[in-house]
């Protein structure tokens, strides 16, 4: 029996089968027609392309979080813990720099950006035999937000401990209006 090819249709199915045909009994993966892709770091850039034009005034604070989000260091590790302390917000940057005096560290806030520094005055004496204890330089880069203000710094085996309180000035405080009858 032979069929006659349907000049109407664009897809000869006597060469080849349809390219997504649902009762194909192969899985896609299967095909190899799907590459594993390596996964993408997404940025601020990425997520609002152009929030620059649909904005006014907030260039320097877009600036600064496009340079914060270039690299994300990964040497000291930190945390950031959040908590409810009464009637204030706290929260907690911990920061584990084990071998670093308080001599060699430094914390500094300028313009929202918090940084911390550590550079080591003395190296090991004698031979390593195995250096499993990072005692190298760093340079950490955090920003703080509006109205969070550095209140403790601590030092303690091992770990450094930054508090920040958010405090609202007066006038960015809910204010309660009383409704009077007639």
């Amino acid at each position: 029996m032979h069929i006659e090819p349907n000049p109407y249709d664009p897809w000869d199915k006597r060469k080849k089968p349809l390219p997504n045909n649902p009762w194909d009994k192969k899985k896609d993966w299967e095909h190899g027609s799907y590459p594993i892709e390596k996964a993408k770091v997404i940025t601020i850039a990425d997520l609002f392309p152009r929030l620059d034009r649909l904005s006014i005034g907030w260039s320097p604070i877009l600036d600064q979080l496009k340079e914060l989000t270039q690299h994300k260091p990964s040497y000291p590790p930190y945390d950031i813990v959040s908590l409810q302390d009464g009637k204030y917000d706290v929260n907690l940057l911990n920061v584990a720099v084990a071998g670093f005096t308080k001599d060699e560290l430094t914390v500094t806030l300028q313009e929202s950006i918090l940084t911390i520094e550590g550079c080591k005055s003395d190296k090991q004496r004698g031979e390593v035999l195995y250096q499993g204890i990072a005692t190298r330089d760093f340079k950490l880069k955090l920003a703080v937000a509006e109205f969070w203000e550095i209140t403790n710094t601590r030092l303690e085996n091992g770990m450094l401990t930054i508090q920040f309180n958010r405090e609202l000035p007066e006038e960015k405080k809910p204010k309660v209006i009383d409704i009077n009858e007639v």
